[in-house]
């Protein structure tokens, strides 16, 4: 989507704050505002309270929530999946998501796990995206 003369996604990782950012779709066309999220909780409530609308990017949201989670403790999996599944419960895409996102880490060591939670979060939404245009 282009902005003012800028590219803009609906959802991306930002390095500089180590945070994703979304833009906040409960305030659209009257208001554009992007929503910062940090952890599993801000990415549970943007799901449930749907700041992120549409089955693909609710998945891609979800599974940078598994990321934001993993960065906390590496041993939450499993807790993260089961809390972000009650945010849409008939989701698709959300459970298509954390799906894959628990396969991808299976055999990753806890060091590693949210470096390698980020890099595939970051295919899945540059999958999103090709698919979209």
């Amino acid at each position: 989507m282009q902005l003012v003369g800028e590219k803009t996604q609906s959802i991306w990782y930002d390095a500089k704050s180590e945070s994703v950012r979304i833009i906040d779709q409960t305030l659209l066309p009257h208001k554009f505002e992007i929503a910062q999220l940090e952890t599993l909780a801000d990415v549970c409530c943007a799901i449930s309270t749907m700041k992120v609308r549409g089955a693909p990017l609710i998945g891609v949201t979800a599974a940078y929530g598994i990321y934001l989670a993993l960065r906390e403790n590496p041993k939450c999996l499993r807790q993260a999946i089961s809390e972000l599944l009650k945010t849409r419960p008939t989701a698709i895409n959300l459970r298509w998501a954390l799906d894959r996102m628990e396969k991808s880490l299976r055999e990753v060591e806890a060091d590693s796990l949210a470096a390698r939670a980020l890099e595939h979060c970051q295919l899945i939404e540059k999958e999103d995206i090709a698919v979209c245009e």
